[in-house]
């Protein structure tokens, strides 16, 4: 099999869904590279779930190709299943049992051996409670004890949906850094949904934007970057006339609470300020600032979902 960075594992070309006429996904093309760790984030209800549904399988798209490994499900759907584990929501598990002997019931499935399950136990950090019954796991515990279940059979390919909803600060940075260790330490590329842009922009190499069932952007964080737009803040006298002024003189400016700012500016600062200070206005703050990726996502979502 082809290992190169380049391969491609996941592609979608127009994958649409439907529900009466409703679009829940959106002719969304993805694509998803070998060694890759790709946030998909988009506010709660964007299309992040149905997508990766139909990526495993669990759904079949109104319209539009799936890929994984290069073939369709049609060609190769059970050996495409092999290679990929999934966490998509709460994992499944049995509470009365011990984290080993949950692993023990997938792994008869799977028909992986006892080392296999005490390597993915030590992965993710559980090998000291594995003795001990589920319901006494933490929340942060159970989600490790999932993730364990989708690495038993030793995907090329982990998707995990929202896997840090409901965890407190502790449990979210256990399961960045297991997920950061994926590619490097074992191999494995990740896809993982989110609605957290700071939680993906600690972890994720790309990324994918998704709102209203249609992808926004998808490239790396550093083209995502790229995006951010420059702008001049300037506090002033009299802001009216100022803003007046400067839009005589060309300069596009815009009123924000006691401030004016200045989008994307044609002119440097420092040319803003004289053409401001030599007409007789007052200028006490004046700074150049670029978009944050945060300001850049809720332009992207319209403003909505949580970051």
């Amino acid at each position: 099999m082809n290992k190169d960075a380049g391969e491609v594992l996941v592609s979608t070309k127009n994958l649409t869904k439907k529900f009466g006429d409703q679009f829940s996904v959106d002719h969304v093309n993805l694509e998803i590279k070998r060694g890759q760790i790709f946030g998909f984030l988009g506010p709660n209800g964007a299309g992040k779930t149905t997508s990766i549904r139909m990526l495993l399988g669990l759904m079949k798209p109104t319209k539009g190709e799936v890929k994984l490994f290069g073939k369709t499900f049609n060609e190769n759907r059970i050996d495409n299943l092999r290679k990929v584990g999934a966490l998509v929501e709460a994992p499944s598990y049995y509470r009365n049992l011990t984290g080993f002997e949950n692993l023990k019931l997938s792994s008869k499935i799977l028909g992986v051996s006892n080392a296999r399950i005490e390597e993915v136990l030590e992965i993710v950090r559980l090998s000291e409670v594995s003795n001990k019954p589920v319901k006494q796991y933490s929340l942060g515990m159970k989600q490790r004890l999932g993730i364990a279940l989708a690495l038993l059979g030793s995907p090329e390919l982990l998707i995990l949906d929202e896997p840090t909803n409901g965890l407190d600060p502790s449990g979210i940075h256990e399961i960045r850094q297991l997920i950061k260790r994926m590619p490097k330490d074992f191999g494995i590329t990740v896809l993982i949904s989110s609605h957290n842009l700071a939680e993906i922009e600690m972890i994720a190499s790309h990324v994918g934007i998704i709102q209203s069932g249609k992808l926004k952007f998808h490239g790396t964080l550093e083209e995502l970057k790229g995006d951010q737009k420059p702008r001049i803040e300037i506090k002033v006298n009299n802001l009216m006339d100022a803003k007046e002024l400067l839009l005589q003189q060309k300069v596009q400016a815009r009123i924000e609470e006691d401030m004016l700012l200045v989008e994307q500016p044609s002119e440097s600062v420092s040319a803003i300020n004289r053409k401001l200070v030599s007409n007789g206005f007052e200028v006490s703050h004046l700074v150049e600032t670029v978009q944050t990726l945060e300001e850049i996502f809720l332009d992207l979502t319209g403003k909505e979902g949580a970051i």
